[in-house]
């Protein structure tokens, strides 16, 4: 008994080549297109209905964080920038409590609750928002002076390192560039 191997692997690949270029499998490759087309138009609207986009913007940033455009941000970061270099004692606490609201409504919008700034960083945990929760606390402390002493001073270099510090905080959000 001799077994012809060439021959019987071209008859296996004449007849799976004739059974690929038939219409049956025509067919069955259009209904297999239409099932995943209909599967994956299903995930995708489960997606959608799972709200997936929170999950994705929790996922990376780690809370649900607000919306707001780069270059809107940018613009009201520019205002609290030219109120520093204004040269004006008064223009740089303007600075601060602005750059202070700003860091305030971000908090608010990533889920940390409160009447004001100062019981919103009591909620973040020592761990959240790295080190900048310490040196937010300290900003906030200067700025709770500016508004609640009439006589209180500062001068342009303690304005600049407190806007520093609301700075890389937005830019640690990547609020600003």
């Amino acid at each position: 008994m001799d077994y012809d191997v060439t021959g019987f692997i071209d008859i296996i690949f004449s007849s799976s080549n004739a059974f690929y270029h038939s219409s049956v499998f025509l067919v069955l490759k259009i209904i297999l297109g239409i099932y995943l087309a209909v599967i994956l138009a299903d995930i995708v609207l489960l997606l959608i209905l799972r709200d997936i986009s929170w999950d994705i913007k929790v996922g990376s940033k780690g809370a649900d964080m607000p919306v707001i455009s780069k270059n809107k941000m940018q613009k009201r970061w520019d205002k609290v920038k030219e109120r520093l270099s204004s040269g004006n004692a008064s223009q740089y606490k303007v600075a601060i409590i602005e750059a202070d609201a700003i860091v305030e409504e971000l908090l608010g919008g990533i889920g940390y609750h409160g009447e004001n700034m100062g019981q919103k960083l009591e909620q973040v945990g020592e761990l959240h928002l790295d080190d900048h929760r310490e040196t937010l606390i300290e900003v906030h402390k200067l700025r709770n002076r500016i508004v609640h002493e009439a006589d209180f001073e500062i001068d342009r270099e303690i304005a600049g390192e407190a806007i520093d510090v609301y700075e890389n905080f937005l830019k640690y959000l990547e609020f600003l560039n």
